[in-house]
């Protein structure tokens, strides 16, 4: 009997001290609204990712103060591998443009980004300008007169509005909280101009010739606008950069960082995840974990116009 009991042990006992990762459902949480880009680009994710994992994943919604209260609840979380933040990489700089600190990105781990947001500068259709350097002409020959609508964006913004100070122009400088806004505004033409992400409300009216793409205001380019330059290829030095990606704390176990990141890359290489993607005219990619930190470098750049520009 007794070497039953051992034998039983060594089957059972172990096997479930062992268990690979994950063995339970995994917390998600998402800062902001559900119905959001960021939200519904997340849900598409996740249903392939659960897929791969073998567990349910539990979408958390915790908006408000612009990511920030969603990412303090996940600090508060455990670091055990079942909590995880989905986080636009800007947003740890969001803050900054709010007279306060950056978020502290050390205590993160990024396990991999699933969509670079590039951030496009749209005008109406209508306007007397077609490109970025007859915009530019214009303003400065009309001071004032011209208005701009930050598409939800502070750090895009704010590389737009040192633009603007390094070509000594007046325009009106709106922060809209989202894109959806934003392109309301300028269809309805209470602004002249809005910046918007790729895939955004404004992406898609430009695509249907309602707007005009003049520049790019991040750190990438588009295929679908060949011809747009960044500001780094204006000579500006400074671009937005903007990454959405999964993050743990950064002392979450080893096995649960190498889990999610190899299921997000699995997820992402399948089909039907791709087509659901292309019918809003985004394309996926797996970017690791590094390319993710990078992104977060990035942003802390750009979090030193707040001193350049000023509110």
């Amino acid at each position: 009997m007794k070497k039953l009991f051992i034998v039983l042990f060594l089957v059972f006992g172990l096997s479930s001290i062992g268990q690979a990762y994950p063995d339970r459902p995994i917390n998600m949480i998402v800062p902001y609204n559900a119905g959001g880009s960021l939200d519904s680009m997340t849900r598409i994710v996740v249903e392939f990712m659960k897929k791969e994992l073998g567990k349910p994943i539990i979408i958390n919604n915790r908006p408000g103060a612009s990511g920030t209260i969603g990412a303090d609840a996940f600090l508060k979380t455990k670091a055990d591998g079942y909590n995880v933040l989905v986080f636009p990489t800007s947003t740890f700089i969001t803050p900054v443009f709010q007279g306060r600190e950056a978020i502290d990105s050390s205590k993160f781990a990024p396990i991999g980004g699933f969509i670079k947001s590039e951030r496009i500068l749209f005008g109406r259709a209508d306007a007397p300008y077609k490109t970025f350097d007859e915009l530019i002409a214009y303003a400065r020959k009309n001071p004032g007169k011209l208005k701009f609508g930050s598409g939800g964006s502070t750090d895009t913004a704010y590389v737009f509005k040192y633009i603007l100070q390094k070509e000594n122009l007046d325009i009106n400088v709106t922060l809209f909280n989202g894109g959806a806004p934003a392109a309301a505004a300028i269809m309805g033409k209470h602004v002249d101009l809005i910046e918007g992400g790729n895939g955004s409300p404004g992406d898609v009216a430009a695509m249907a010739g309602k707007l005009i793409p003049l520049t790019i205001l991040s750190n990438g380019r588009l295929a679908k606008y060949p011809d747009l330059k960044t500001p780094l290829d204006l000579g500006y030095g400074y671009a937005s950069s903007v990454m959405f990606g999964f993050f743990l704390h950064s002392n979450a176990p080893d096995e649960a960082k190498q889990a999610l990141s190899k299921a997000l890359q699995s997820a992402l290489e399948n089909k039907g995840l791709q087509d659901k993607f292309a019918s809003r005219g985004v394309t996926p990619k797996f970017y690791s974990g590094a390319d993710l930190q990078d992104a977060v470098d990035a942003g802390k750049k750009v979090a030193k116009l707040y001193e350049i520009v000023g509110k």
